[in-house]
């Protein structure tokens, strides 16, 4: 515990509650606590997990995240969401849960931490490349639907 922060994971209904606030400032299309937890539901038999540093029942920051393997990173961590609260901001959370995802990372033997983020996000991007994160490609899309 740091500065009366938590590092867990949110495993209970009550914690994915709590995390909705701070999701939906990143996930903005997410309108209620219960839509989040269908998602996570769905992504949780994938092999989601939602890291969260907490100030008692309140998180501050989210990480939520996978272990894959393929052929392009070997094993790696996929980061899906990764979100510090507005007013949390510029106190080191999200850094904290990097090196936090690193070190579950290395402790699945995966060789790699990934991330997406869109090309306009500039400013997480900065952030990104302070925590030593480095831009190695694009990611490409096509709607199904």
């Amino acid at each position: 515990m740091v500065n009366n922060l938590t590092l867990r994971h949110a495993e209970t209904e009550a914690d994915i509650t709590a995390c909705f606030t701070v999701m939906q400032q990143l996930r903005p299309k997410l309108k209620s606590a219960d839509e989040l937890s269908q998602h996570l539901s769905i992504q949780q038999r994938q092999g989601y997990r939602l890291l969260g540093l907490w100030r008692q029942e309140r998180p501050v920051a989210l990480a939520g995240y996978r272990q894959l393997d393929n052929l392009i990173h070997g094993r790696f961590i996929y980061v899906d969401d990764l979100v510090t609260a507005s007013d949390e901001r510029g106190h080191g959370h999200g850094e904290r849960l990097i090196e936090a995802l690193c070190d579950i990372g290395r402790d699945q033997q995966c060789d790699r931490l990934v991330l997406d983020t869109a090309l306009s996000n500039s400013l997480a991007q900065r952030f990104y490349f302070r925590a030593g994160l480095l831009a190695l490609g694009l990611h490409f899309t096509m709607n199904l639907s």
